[in-house]
């Protein structure tokens, strides 16, 4: 009979949940697809044409606007409207080049939108702005300002002047006939006069409120104006008099031809005109319009409420098989509970019980297994307990085994101690070697100069000896005295020198932490103070091509420290020699200075040597750093440096290196306190 196979069962098992997530996976995966192509569809297609309808709508209505208030005389609406018409335009244009209209119904839709935008436009154009034009309207207007300011009121007043001269002299005079045959006649035909006058203005009014009228009323009142001029003329004999009806007659003629012309220029019934074809096409065409954009919305909304429609029921769908998968792997996973803990659970806990009263000493466990994996684990352990058996007739030479292990494992047990400690005084060593290697680099340079001083003064010893023995003995003569001088002198000259260089840079090591209090503070003018501090370095570089630009401005009063910002300098122009020229022949120093707000200056020194690498940027400023340890560098100068700009004269320090080394100090033009 074969064998049962536990792992077989579970494989089964697996394999069927498994199955069940890949199904479960399949349907997360539809539903997402279906609610991607969905959504995708609304996004892309859907919505972007209810907005391109919307916004056709919308830019309709504003064509519509426009047009209304070009009618109220706006004449600027008319380019507005042209430019509202080319947005719409463009708006088609998008519906169709990004294929919006997905379904024939929406394209027959368009096309009729299309066509009745087309003959909308038509109609505005030859209805309205081709018939009605408000420039002619404000032109007519205001020729009839003009006619009644410049030529009406003054034709009214000269009548009326004339009219009561007349009455005047009508009054003072005392001929019968000459009153009923000249003064009262003129009287009544000045009067008419004025009427006719005022009959022809209103008449002009009337005809711009689109009196139909009032242009025949306007000849005819000229025509009796004339019919009353030309009875008055007689009646006048005086030269003023004459002079006063030929200006009437010239004002008159002026008013007459004033007014044809404004007939010819505007003609109010064009107003009329367009005004009834824009209400015919907002009750007939726009509203037809509006209804079909209204449809192809309609269409388009149905369209998204179906495909959301179908989203539902798939998601429905998804719902009721994601329910029953998620059961059937619950009984399966429950199953696979029992199942695992009657096959595994339940004997491996007896396999345990079984080591455990084997570790106790019992031999005689009867073991009953299935025939499964576990099966041969317990024949195993059975055939484990018959060798415990011989393994206890082999106890009796446990104790001496066990003393001399007990001695190998104290041995042991005493290297590893041993170990331990050589191991911590390792690591102490490292320490040690790490802080020996920052003080080794200072001692060397310091070594340097105190072996030459002690070897100069050996040497000065034994010759002072030698000295003295030739003058004690006589032996001394002229060119040993001379020697001994000159040996002397250039002795204590290289030993000075090496003495010298030793307190600088014991000094050097000190100025790390700078004190604060050892410099005093004074007003100082900076380009000054800049071109002493070079004059006092430039012998450095006599015999070199190198050169030195000062860039300040002359007016820069500070209030600060100016020792300690003489040694920034010095160090700055040091390394510069030292580091970015590096032996170079020739080079070029230049410091430039600017004003900065809030009283700050800005100092830029900056040289063209071979740079910083950028591995070295950010360990320029760190204490005892120097590429020239043992070379005569003590890695102390950039530090003093950023020790000094930062606590005692109160501003920052940066460097860049790029095509050559700048350091840029921002420091306040008064000191901090």
């Amino acid at each position: 009979m074969a064998r049962k196979s536990i792992l077989t069962q579970l494989n089964k098992v697996f394999i069927s949940i498994t199955l069940l997530v890949i199904l479960i996976a399949s349907i997360f995966a539809f539903t997402s697809q279906r609610m991607l192509v969905t959504s995708d569809t609304i996004l892309h297609t859907d919505l972007p044409l209810e907005l391109a309808v919307e916004s056709m709508s919308s830019t309709l209505k504003n064509m519509q606007n426009n047009a209304a208030l070009y009618l109220l005389g706006d004449h600027q609406q008319k380019n507005k409207y042209l430019l509202d018409l080319k947005t719409l335009q463009t708006v088609k244009e998008g519906v169709t080049k990004n294929k919006l209209l997905t379904t024939p119904q929406q394209l027959n839709d368009f096309k009729h939108i299309e066509h009745l935008i087309s003959i909308l436009d038509n109609q505005y154009q030859n209805l309205i702005f081709n018939v009605y034009f408000p420039e002619d309207e404000i032109a007519a207007k205001a020729l009839a300002a003009k006619l009644l300011q410049d030529v009406a009121k003054p034709l009214e007043a000269i009548i009326d002047l004339r009219a009561q001269d007349e009455i005047d002299g009508s009054r003072v005079s005392s001929d019968e006939d000459e009153l009923r045959n000249d003064d009262i006649p003129a009287i009544q035909y000045y009067l008419q006069l004025v009427d006719e006058a005022g009959d022809m203005q209103s008449a002009l009014a009337r005809y711009l409120l689109n009196d139909n009228d009032a242009k025949q009323e306007f000849d005819d009142n000229a025509i009796e104006f004339l019919k009353w001029l030309k009875l008055l003329e007689p009646l006048e004999q005086d030269e003023d008099e004459l002079a006063d009806i030929a200006h009437i007659k010239q004002l008159f003629q002026q008013l007459l031809d004033d007014g044809h012309r404004l007939f010819d220029i505007y003609d109010p019934k064009s107003r009329a005109a367009a005004t009834k074809a824009f209400h015919n096409m907002r009750d007939s065409q726009i509203a037809g319009i509006e209804l079909q954009m209204s449809v192809l919305l309609n269409s388009t909304s149905n369209q998204v409420i179906s495909q959301l429609e179908g989203l539902k029921s798939t998601n429905v769908k998804s719902i009721i098989l994601l329910a029953l998968c998620t059961m059937i792997t619950i009984v399966l996973l429950v199953s696979l509970s029992f199942y695992t803990k009657r096959t595994i659970y339940f004997p491996i806990k007896k396999l345990a019980q079984s080591v455990d009263a084997l570790r106790l000493g019992e031999r005689n466990i009867q073991f009953n297994h299935n025939d499964d994996e576990l099966g041969e684990v317990f024949s195993h352990v059975e055939k484990f307990q018959q060798d415990l058996r011989q393994l206890d007739e082999l106890q009796h030479n446990e104790t001496q085994y066990k003393q001399q292990l007990e001695l190998e494992r104290d041995k042991l047990q005493q290297a590893l101690n041993t170990l331990k400690q050589a191991q911590k005084k390792l690591i102490n060593s490292e320490k040690m070697a790490a802080l020996g290697a920052l003080v080794a680099g200072i001692a060397h340079e310091i070594n340097t100069p105190i072996g030459i001083a002690v070897t100069i003064s050996s040497t000065f010893e034994s010759r002072v000896k030698e000295f003295v023995t030739q003058a004690k003995t006589g032996q001394l003569n002229l060119s040993d005295l001379e020697m001994f001088e000159q040996e002397s002198l250039e002795g204590l000259v290289i030993m000075q020198r090496a003495l010298n260089r030793a307190a600088e840079l014991i000094h050097s090591f000190k100025q790390v932490a700078i004190d604060q209090s050892s410099d005093k503070r004074r007003t100082f003018l900076l380009d000054e103070m800049l071109n002493e501090v070079f004059n006092t370095l430039k012998h450095q570089i006599k015999r070199s091509t190198y050169t030195i630009s000062i860039d300040c401005p002359s007016d820069i009063m500070m209030d600060s420290f100016p020792g300690p910002f003489g040694q920034v300098i010095t160090n700055l122009f040091n390394n510069a020699i030292i580091h970015g020229f590096d032996g170079a022949k020739n080079g070029d120093i230049n410091v430039k200075v600017s004003r900065q707000e809030n009283d700050r200056i800005k100092l830029q020194f900056s040289d063209n040597g071979v740079g910083i690498p950028t591995s070295h940027i950010d360990k320029i400023f760190d204490p005892f750093f120097t590429t020239k340890l043992g070379q005569g560098g003590s890695g102390l100068g950039m530090n003093i440096v950023y020790n000094i700009v930062n606590n005692v004269l109160g501003g920052d320090i940066s460097v860049a290196s790029h095509n050559g080394t700048t350091f840029t100090l921002i420091m306040p033009i008064s000191a901090p306190k």
